[in-house]
């Protein structure tokens, strides 16, 4: 059947069956398809407010373009093969009301009327029988927040799916649009991000910054990138200061050297002694392929044996340490969190 473009508010397809439906373009606000099997229907650029979906069968129906803040889906729902991701938001908040008498000013929309743009809906406030909507003016932080709480219902519903790559994928962007929401609350609540504004920045640059360091602890390769760059950053300050700085560098001791030693007087037999190579790296242009190499072993230990940090080198070698570790660590999290992914 084709429901497309068309009102369909307060629609009841409970339990139906509707395979290959297309319902593309239409306004399903406050339907139910709770238990409905919807394999393979098509819902591109449909407003699905309050839309019941619990039990429903998404198997391989197409939401790419929907309109689905504030829909009712929860994990006992089949999401196997669903295109969920490409979401939609309307460009303005809307509301519901519930009324009997005819609102006045308001435009009527008939149930079953063939509708325009469903992106032009929210341009006005309407009614479809008892149901009213109005609309407000949508700011960039509650804009996000709503993306965030969306997110937020899909990783959940991937998790009890079984889907856990996409479960990841959701968990990164609902930390990512919660951040740019400032944390801005509800409207429900009446909850503004400046009832506390020194808690909700200091709030935000750690997101912001946990974002850029680990990808929220999901993403390994953006660990491993800052890894690389934390590495790159500790080589050129070891470079510049062992190499312009006396009282500052690293000496490496290498293997020991055996070196006949003179005849003695007394014995006239010459002897072997092991002498210790030590080189003060940095300087007069040394190796700096062994520098390279003391920045790679600091990543996991602030003392070695082969190589031993003065001046100024120390406390940058701790620091240095202290930061690889944590990265490490993510690193090994956000591996692990893949692993049970799969």
């Amino acid at each position: 059947m084709d429901f497309s473009n068309r009102c369909l508010v307060g629609a009841d397809f409970s339990g139906a069956v509707c395979k290959d439906c297309d319902f593309s373009d239409s306004d399903l606000s406050m339907a139910n398809f709770s238990g409905a099997d919807l394999y393979r229907c098509k819902f591109l650029r449909s407003v699905l407010y309050a839309v019941e979906l619990d039990g429903a069968n998404l198997t391989r129906a197409d939401f790419r373009g929907a309109y689905t803040y504030g829909w009712l889906l929860n994990d006992s729902a089949n999401v196997t093969y669903a295109s969920l991701l490409g979401f939609e938001l309307e460009s303005r908040r809307r509301s519901v009301s519930f009324s009997a008498d005819d609102p006045q000013n308001v435009r009527e929309i008939p149930f079953g009327q063939v509708i325009p743009d469903t992106s032009e809906l929210c341009r006005r406030s309407y009614q479809v029988g008892r149901f009213s909507f109005t609309f407000d003016d949508l700011d960039a932080q509650e804009a996000a927040l709503q993306r965030s709480q969306i997110y937020n219902r899909l990783k959940r519903l991937y998790r009890e799916n079984h889907n856990g790559q996409a479960a990841l994928h959701c968990q990164f962007y609902e930390r990512y649009y919660l951040t740019r929401s400032f944390y801005k609350y509800s409207p429900l609540t009446g909850g503004q991000y400046r009832d506390q504004i020194a808690r909700t920045v200091v709030r935000t640059v750690f997101s912001y910054a946990t974002e850029w360091l680990s990808g929220y602890g999901v993403r390994p390769l953006r660990i491993v990138r800052n890894l690389a760059t934390l590495f790159a950053a500790f080589l050129l300050m070891a470079w510049l200061i062992t190499g312009s700085s006396t009282g500052s560098g690293v000496i490496y001791q290498g293997p020991g050297i055996a070196v006949q030693a003179p005849a003695g007087a007394d014995t006239g037999a010459s002897r072997r002694t092991v002498v210790q190579r030590s080189d003060d790296l940095g300087k007069d242009g040394s190796d700096i392929g062994r520098l390279a190499q003391y920045s790679a072993l600091a990543l996991i230990s602030p003392e070695l044996n082969q190589f031993t940090p003065y001046g100024a080198m120390i406390p940058l070698a701790l620091v240095y340490f202290a930061l690889s570790a944590c990265l490490l660590a993510l690193l090994f999290s956000s591996v692990f969190l893949r692993l049970l992914s799969e």
